[in-house]
């Protein structure tokens, strides 16, 4: 794991755990670190480690259990119904992020073509290279992360700080909806394709393609979110 440089930044300790869970160094079911040693390898204090575990927790990435630890939950595999009765109690903050993403995803896609450099959309090319070789693989917390890295690698593009920082707040609210979407039956397919047209429109310059491409893809997000709600998928 990534030594944490800024101590105050709870989020930096969440990704480098996370990173960690995805790319294997933690197993599943395997247990973690103590938070002693957690401590000692990320150079942060004790509470940071704490909360970047509840984090971690509320994300489905593992499991505290008293007495033992916390371990790596088995996130390839989710129950229906507790998909369903998340979703439920999270409509209302998940169509309120869907309306702003509406907003400014197609601006910063707008923005990222004008603004975004050669190596910046080789990146993006990669992201998905690796989105589609973790649908191969099952992989539903790789899946999670990289369709994440593909809107921030947009944002990134579009060189704007006050995009970023909407962007960042986006993140956070759509984390644990972004690795229980993807077990929605087809929700990966569909994500490869609608990416797909977004790069493509990206990479050719064509400002009007990737504006209503990137919002038939938000659309197609909110239309898995009601499927599920009403019991369809």
């Amino acid at each position: 794991m990534k030594e944490i440089k800024r101590v105050s930044v709870t989020t930096q300790v969440v990704d480098s755990i996370r990173e960690s869970i995805i790319n294997g160094q933690f197993k599943i079911h395997e247990k973690l670190p103590s938070e002693l040693k957690l401590c000692e390898l990320l150079n942060v204090s004790r509470s940071t480690v704490r909360e970047a575990m509840r984090s971690l927790q509320a994300e489905g990435y593992i499991e505290q259990i008293a007495g033992r630890g916390s371990f790596v939950r088995d996130n390839q595999k989710h129950d229906y119904n507790t998909i369903r009765n998340w979703f439920i109690e999270s409509a209302p903050n998940l169509r309120d992020s869907t309306e702003v993403r509406e907003a400014f995803e197609p601006l910063q896609a707008r923005m990222a073509i004008q603004r975004g450099t050669v190596e910046e959309l080789e990146e993006l090319k990669r992201i998905h290279r690796e989105f589609i070789r973790a649908n191969k693989e099952n992989n539903v917390s790789a899946l999670a992360s990289l369709d994440e890295q593909f809107h921030t690698q947009i944002c990134i593009m579009a060189h704007n700080a006050l995009l970023e920082k909407i962007n960042m707040l986006s993140i956070m609210e759509l984390r644990k909806y972004r690795l229980l979407s993807i077990s929605v039956k087809k929700s990966s397919e569909n994500t490869i394709i609608e990416h797909g047209l977004i790069l493509k429109a990206i990479e050719e310059k064509d400002t009007n393609r990737v504006t209503t491409a990137m919002l038939a893809h938000l659309g197609s997000s909110m239309a898995d979110i009601n499927k599920v709600l009403i019991g369809q998928s």
